[in-house]
C-alpha cells in the first residue's frame, strides 16, 4: 500500500513503544519508495498490515496480512487476548500487544524475512543498520522514509 492510500479501518496507535523508543501521534512507522511495509494500528488490541516487496526494486508489494489476517497460509496471526504474533516459517515478525494505558508496546519486529532491514527487540530499533534508542517522536506522518516517494 502507498502512503496516500492507508486502510480506511486503519487509525494511527496514539502512543506506542518499540525497542525502548517513544512514538505519539505517529501515523506510520516506515515508508519506503513510498510503500509501507507495515502498519500498527489502534483498536481494543493491535491492528496489524503487512506488505512485502516483489521485487528488488520494492516498485511491486504484496499485501500478506490485512487487519490481522494473513493473506499466505505460511503466515500465522496470533490473536491472544490484547496480543498479536505473527510468525512464518522463518520465525516471528512481530510481537506487540496493547497496554492498560492504551499504549501499543511492540516486543519484537523482524522485516529481514521479506528482505527488509528492519527489526527491534525490548531494548533497539535498527532500520537499514541506524539503531536507536530511547527516542521520542511526535505528531509526524512517517518516522522514518527511505527512497524516492
Amino acid at each position: 500500500m502507498k502512503n496516500d492510500s492507508l486502510p480506511t479501518s486503519y487509525i494511527p496507535a496514539k502512543s506506542m513503544i518499540i525497542g525502548t523508543n517513544k512514538l505519539e501521534n505517529v501515523v506510520t512507522l516506515l515508508s519506503f519508495n513510498g510503500y509501507i511495509p507495515i502498519l500498527i494500528g489502534d483498536g481494543e488490541k493491535p491492528h496489524i498490515w503487512i506488505n512485502i516487496p516483489t521485487n528488488k526494486e520494492g516498485t511491486d508489494w504484496y499485501p500478506l496480512v490485512k487487519d490481522n489476517f494473513s493473506t499466505n497460509s505460511s503466515v500465522i496471526v496470533i490473536d491472544k487476548n490484547n496480543q498479536i504474533k505473527i510468525t512464518t516459517p522463518e520465525g516471528t515478525v512481530l510481537d506487540c500487544e496493547k497496554l492498560t494505558n492504551g499504549t501499543i508496546n511492540v516486543k519484537k519486529l523482524d522485516l529481514r524475512p521479506f528482505s527488509l532491514n528492519v527489526q527491534a527487540d525490548n531494548e533497539k530499533l535498527i532500520i537499514m543498520n541506524q539503531t536507536f534508542t530511547t527516542s521520542t517522536f511526535n505528531n509526524v506522518s512517517t518516522m522514518f522514509s527511505i527512497g524516492n516517494a
